[in-house]
């Protein structure tokens, strides 16, 4: 067991910082015992020593006196176990523990708690600039510390993905302290006051039901800060002030975001695309009776596909419109962007049949298309009910203008026929019609490379698009991805866009330089 003996003070720390750590410590753990026993002081140096042991990485130890503090204070105030707040600041801290990445989510969780406690006493636009703010800062933190292309890592972050370990983590915490405090009492026996020994005893009764009733609240907890990074997540994957170039908004618009201000006023009015309670981007109301659901986010325009003109099967609401979340932006392509889109023959799925899809259809994706079919299927919301795959066209807007085209962010989707698939969405999507003798080019292109199975190129001279088509060799496109929960349970709504519209809805990640 280490001791401050040694040479080398334990964690990397100097003596000094050590011995505040462990004053602090032993002012939580003994405050409650009366008298002058010189025994508190080194009791409190084999706990931080414990602490310090399990976390892997050399300079994160002052990670070690929070710690310790929201312990203890969760053990004495019994209340304080209750609160899933607590558990937030706790479970933040444990991540300290895990080898590897444990110390960089520490310090976005650390950040977002902060951002988060002092949004949640403002409101609309304050609120939203507060969000942005620690969106920034967070990205800030990450590239400080060197993390890779920040933005993504960020909006990929879950800390549900890390709850078993967070659980393990904790376990251990809990397991290593009632065992420290264990050791202190058999090594001091009788040589110190019944009071300390008693005081002993009371902690590690309160590790015991501290380390129970963790496995009731850090999932709550874990949840809870999900939910307030999805919040922030909106801001990275919206754009804004961030470090990031290449936002969302300036590809919607073909603009970019001056200020905080008019970021933070795009929030307030709903324009920007936020995370629904499963994770993905929520779905636009677009109700034909309450034209104030959608309005916000979308106007028709002349020249620009009208999605007003087609409504649900029942006639209740517009499902053009829902299939994305946030604003709709009308606007021409412009020189030098590409557009993709996949399709494929006709097919079997687990058990049911997809429809054969085509080249020329009007939903297009921006940028490059997909690497992956996982990153196609989720990033794309495309369910395998609306397309097998199997063949993909490209396309390079090589005039000084391009197609009049709805543009905007990719609603998450949940499978109707195929009722197991949830797809998160938040790739970009364009909505544009080829003209008829594009689309039937296109068409007789796709037949020749399905037949070949070689790719070809095709240049429309009017319009100065260039179109390339090519199989895309993924053997995993089909019934995989999406599939959290077995085939048969219920889940949410299904947009429907009708049998051709339906088939080649295709939605890519696009990142765009303005």
């Amino acid at each position: 067991m280490p001791s401050v003996a040694n040479t080398t003070p334990p964690g990397g720390l100097t003596w000094s910082r050590f011995r505040a750590i462990c004053a602090d410590v032993g002012s939580w753990t003994w405050g409650t015992v009366q008298g002058a026993f010189n025994e508190k002081a080194s009791f409190s140096q084999i706990i931080v020593d414990a602490v310090i042991g399990m976390i892997p990485l050399v300079g994160d130890v002052t990670a070690v006196r929070d710690i310790i503090a929201v312990v203890i204070g969760m053990v004495d105030k019994p209340e304080k176990r209750e609160s899933v707040w607590e558990w937030v600041l706790l479970v933040v801290l444990v991540v300290a523990l895990i080898p590897v990445f444990g110390g960089v989510i520490k310090g976005v969780g650390r950040i977002l708690i902060k951002v988060c406690k002092e949004a949640a006493a403002l409101k609309g636009a304050a609120r939203a600039a507060k969000l942005l703010e620690g969106a920034n800062e967070i990205i800030a933190f990450l590239n400080r510390i060197g993390v890779k292309n920040a933005e993504r890592w960020l909006l990929k972050l879950r800390f549900a993905d890390h709850q078993a370990a967070i659980m393990e983590r904790f376990a251990a915490l809990m397991n290593n302290l009632y065992k420290v405090l264990g050791q202190i009492k058999n090594k001091a026996g009788t040589a110190i006051p019944a009071v300390l020994l008693r005081r002993i005893d009371g902690l590690r009764s309160g590790l015991l039901q501290l380390k129970a009733k963790g496995n009731e609240m850090i999932p709550k907890a874990i949840k809870e800060l999900d939910q307030y990074l999805r919040e922030v997540q909106a801001y990275i994957r919206s754009g804004g002030e961030s470090t990031s170039r290449k936002t969302m908004h300036q590809v919607a618009t073909g603009q970019r975001v001056i200020t905080r201000a008019d970021e933070a006023r795009l929030v307030e009015n709903g324009s920007l695309p936020v995370r629904s309670a499963r994770g993905g981007w929520k779905q636009n109301e677009a109700l034909v009776r309450d034209p104030g659901t959608w309005r916000s986010k979308y106007r028709p325009a002349p020249g620009y596909p009208d999605l007003t003109a087609r409504t649900s099967p029942d006639g209740k609401f517009y499902p053009a419109i829902r299939a994305y979340s946030g604003r709709l932006v009308n606007r021409e392509l412009k020189q030098g962007e590409r557009i993709f889109r996949f399709f494929g023959p006709e097919g079997t799925t687990h058990g049911k049949k997809i429809n054969e899809t085509f080249p020329g259809g009007a939903w297009w994706g921006l940028g490059s298309p997909p690497k992956s079919a996982k990153e196609w299927r989720e990033r794309a919301a495309v369910l395998d009910e609306f397309n097998r795959d199997g063949f993909f066209v490209t396309g390079s807007v090589n005039g000084k203008t391009g197609p009049k085209a709805v543009v905007g962010t990719v609603a998450e989707q949940a499978g109707e026929m195929l009722p197991g698939q949830y797809l998160p969405g938040g790739a970009t999507q364009a909505f544009f019609f080829l003209d008829k003798k594009v689309s039937d080019a296109l068409e007789a292109l796709g037949k020749k490379v399905i037949g070949t199975g070689k790719a070809a190129t095709w240049t429309d001279e009017v319009s100065g698009l260039t179109f390339r088509i090519a199989p895309t060799g993924w053997t995993d496109a089909n019934g995989v991805w999406g599939y959290k929960s077995p085939l048969g349970q219920g889940t949410v709504q299904t947009l429907r866009l009708g049998a051709r519209e339906k088939a080649t809805k295709e939605n890519r990640q696009v990142l765009v330089k303005p």
